[in-house]
Formats: structure tokens, C-alpha cells, sequence
């Protein structure tokens, strides 16, 4: 996905320049009061939400206790949130997700809560995405003051993470990694490399291959691993799960780990070694496993191409966007998750839309969306199959061809598809942070 944001960018710069209606008026990304704006009238109801949780019995009853897992180790958190997501599809119910949800915003950015959703609904998204970007200061800053009194972008992103435990939410990392071949080349940083300065189109080098062991990367590769997986065990300390989706999007040619440049072998090679790594060298045990390619898919064989093992994968995922609005998507959605349901039952794993959105022209419109009811309809597919979550893309500060949730604008206006988001937030199967049951307190089962 990360690619196709910034090819949005590119394209949108022009785009999402300010727009003046007449000498002195703002842009649509600057003036609340802008005609695209709507009043809301639909509130969403927090009680509820609280009233249709899952209560921890009920989760209990349909969640197994014994289950199949990549790490033996599992801290008794992870295992909980497995039995979690095992146990929401079972009761009809799926948790809405939204990556970068409690650090980016669309247009409130410097006002209202930390996150759009939360300006919408009152309470942040269910499942809280984040990336290794924000670990290299790409996608996260640090103040001049923050600097000097030593706080680093894992500090940073720990204390966001660490808050959005506390609301409720599940947290899972993704790696939008650089091409490594690049990073080599690059003066070092005090002594590290420098990982900043995402190379989405730089894909030659052999890279997948040279970071293997024995290759020539391997040292950088593990470097870049060594950050990823002190930020885990920093959570991990806190009690905090994370589901991880490492080499997501493999079967696209658009990152290097991806289609036709690596090799079927070499991808599986590098897939086992990382998720050993953290594991087994690292110490890293408060991961899920995330296999997440690019969908549509119309059968097993397809969805199951370079699938590294049961051994190494917790959830099955898909990440799919709705690019035309034209009403096709709807129908490849159900067909694919109808596929990974199938699966799921066999090998008796998670299913979830890990990567998801509308991206009609870069994103949702600011104004004339085709679609208003989009997340409801996409919701109801996925908890028809079984998908434990669905998390959609970010979005990016004020970039009008960049964002994929609605968000509001004061306390009262928003994005013309505000009052049908909270709609979907009163539904009783949707599930936010607040609705999240307390999966801390169930028991931790065994897994083998």
C-alpha cells in the first residue's frame, strides 16, 4: 500500500494545492465551514457499546483454550488476544481497525482528540495499526524539545502504543521496509545505519536474496530487525501484544520482497528467518504472526502461493482495496474471505481484512463519494466470514487525496460521510476500543 500513497502524493500535490473560491477564502483543508463539510446528525452511543461487548464469559465459551501457535513461548497476553479473535467472528461481531489511528490526523490535527476516529465516534479504532516507519522517522516526528530531553521515535511510539492499550485497543506493526542494498551505501549515524527514507521503487539489487544469512545485507537486515524488536520487547515488558505482518503484499511487484523480485524459495527463506529471529534470537514472544497477501483471490492455490507453513503463521489476511467504487469489490470481498474462512476452519486460524480502503482517485473523496455506506457494507461481509478485524489505511495530514476514514472537521461538522461512519459505530456488530472486551482477564490457555 505504502507505495501506492506516495504515487498518491505525487499525483495529489497539484490536486490538494489551496483551492480559492475568491480572494481571501481558504482551502477545503483549511476552512471548516467549506460547503463539503456536513452538519452531523447522528451521535453515537456509547453505552451501547458498552451494552454489546462481549463479556469475558462469553468469550470464554467460544474461544478454544488449547491452540496451535508460531511461538511456544507466548507471553499469556498474546495467547488471550488469540483466543480474542477467535472468539468475535464466532459471535457475529468484527473489529473495525484504522492504521496510524491515534498519531495521524486528516484535518483536526493540531485540536480535538489524538484520533479521528475518535473525534467521530468518542472512541479510538479497535485495532490501531502503526509501521516500522514510524520508527525511523518517517511517518512520526520528535520536537526540538522532545530531542533534547532525549526521547527517541521508539520512545515515542511505545507511549503511543502504551495509550492505545489503555483505551482498549489492539495494536499490530507492519514493516514498509527500504531497500537495504541503499541503506548499505549510506553514511552511518553515529555508528548505525540509517534506516530513514522509505525506497518504495528501488527494487533491484537482489536484496531479498543478500539479506539471508550468509549473504552480504544480512548484517544490515538484522540491524533493522534489532529496532523493530526492541520496540516489541519494550511492549512486551508492558504486557502489550502485537500483531505483526511482516512481507506483507508478497505477491504484488511493488516492494522487493514481492512477486518477481525474489524468488518463491528465498521468499519463504527470508519469512522463516525473520519470524525465528525475533523469536528465537531476539526473545521476542508477544507477536502474532500476520500472513497478509494481495487479494482478490478466487481459489486456495492462489491465496496459498508462497505460503510459508501453519508453523509460521497465526492469521490469515488479505489486503484489498476498493479502487473504482463500481460495486465489483464488494463481491471479490466475499469470494476471497469466503476462501479464508475455508481455510481458517481447516487450520484452525484467524482470518482477518488486514489492509483495506476505498481508492477512488488516491483515497475517499473529500466530497461526491459514491458510496456512503461503504464501511457498513464492507463490515457485514467480513463478520459474514468469519473476519475477526478489518483495518483500513491511514489518514495523512491534510492531504486531500490521502486519507480513508471520515473525520471531523469542528466538534459539530465533518466529512460528508460522518454521520453514516457513526452509524456503522452504533451497529452491534461493529467493535471499536471501547467495545473491545478486556481480553487481558481471560485465561491464558495452553498453546502447542
Amino acid at each position: 500500500m505504502m507505495k501506492k500513497r506516495l504515487l498518491a502524493v505525487a499525483v495529489g500535490l497539484s490536486l490538494s494545492m489551496p483551492v480559492f473560491a475568491g480572494v481571501g477564502h481558504a482551502s477545503v483543508l483549511d476552512n471548516p465551514q467549506d460547503k463539503a463539510y456536513v452538519q452531523r446528525s447522528v451521535l453515537p452511543d456509547h453505552g451501547k457499546a458498552q451494552k454489546e461487548a462481549l463479556t469475558l464469559a462469553q468469550v470464554e465459551k467460544s474461544a478454544p483454550l488449547a491452540n496451535k501457535v508460531v511461538d511456544k513461548q507466548l507471553t499469556p497476553e498474546a495467547a488471550r488476544l488469540y483466543r480474542y479473535l477467535l472468539a468475535v467472528p464466532q459471535a457475529g461481531k468484527v473489529i473495525y481497525g484504522h492504521q496510524n489511528d491515534t498519531h495521524h490526523k486528516m484535518f483536526r490535527v493540531d485540536s480535538g482528540s489524538e484520533s479521528d476516529c475518535k473525534d467521530v465516534t468518542g472512541s479510538i479504532a479497535g485495532v490501531v495499526g502503526m509501521d516500522s516507519l514510524s520508527l525511523t522517522g518517517d511517518e512520526l516526528k520528535v520536537t526540538a524539545a522532545e530531542k533534547a530531553a532525549g526521547v527517541t521515535y521508539t520512545d515515542k511510539l511505545v507511549e503511543i502504543a502504551e495509550n492505545a492499550d489503555k483505551q482498549g485497543a489492539i495494536i499490530t506493526l507492519s514493516m514498509h521496509m527500504p531497500n537495504f542494498a541503499v541503506v548499505a551505501k549510506k553514511p552511518r549515524v553515529n555508528g548505525a545505519y540509517d534506516f530513514q527514507g522509505y525506497s518504495p521503487n528501488v527494487l533491484t539489487g537482489d536484496v531479498g536474496k543478500r539479506i539471508l544469512p550468509g549473504g552480504d545485507l544480512n548484517e544490515v537486515y538484522r540491524a533493522y530487525l534489532d529496532m523493530v524488536a526492541n520496540f516489541a520487547l519494550r511492549l512486551q515488558d508492558k504486557h502489550i501484544p502485537v500483531i505483526f505482518r511482516p512481507l506483507h503484499e508478497h505477491n504484488g511487484s511493488w516492494f522487493w520482497w514481492g512477486g518477481q523480485n525474489i524468488s518463491s524459495n528465498d521468499f519463504l527463506a527470508l519469512w522463516k528467518y525473520t519470524a525465528e529471529y525475533m523469536r528465537d534470537v531476539k526473545g521476542v514472544h508477544n507477536f502474532l504472526y500476520a500472513y497478509s497477501p494481495n487479494g482478490p483471490f478466487a481459489d486456495a492455490a492462489a491465496y496459498l502461493d508462497r505460503y510459508p507453513g501453519d508453523d509460521y503463521v497465526d492469521i490469515f489476511g488479505v489486503d484489498t482495496y476498493d479502487d473504482d467504487q463500481s460495486g465489483s469489490w464488494y463481491k471479490n470481498l466475499s469470494q476471497t474471505l469466503a476462501v479464508m474462512e475455508k481455510l481458517g476452519q481447516e487450520r484452525h486460524k484467524v482470518i482477518a481484512l488486514t489492509e483495506a480502503g476505498v481508492r477512488r482517485g488516491g483515497s475517499l473523496a473529500v466530497r461526491d463519494n459514491v458510496d456512503k455506506k461503504w464501511f457498513s457494507k464492507a463490515g457485514k461481509i467480513c463478520w459474514e466470514h468469519k473476519a475477526a478485524y478489518y483495518m483500513v489505511w491511514a489518514n495523512f495530514d491534510k492531504e486531500e487525496h490521502n486519507f480513508f476514514m471520515p473525520y471531523m472537521v469542528d466538534d459539530k461538522r465533518g466529512h460528508e460521510m460522518i454521520d453514516e461512519f457513526t452509524s456503522f459505530y452504533n451497529e452491534p456488530a461493529s467493535i471499536f476500543a471501547d467495545g473491545n472486551t478486556d481480553y487481558k482477564k481471560l485465561q491464558a490457555g495452553t498453546v502447542k
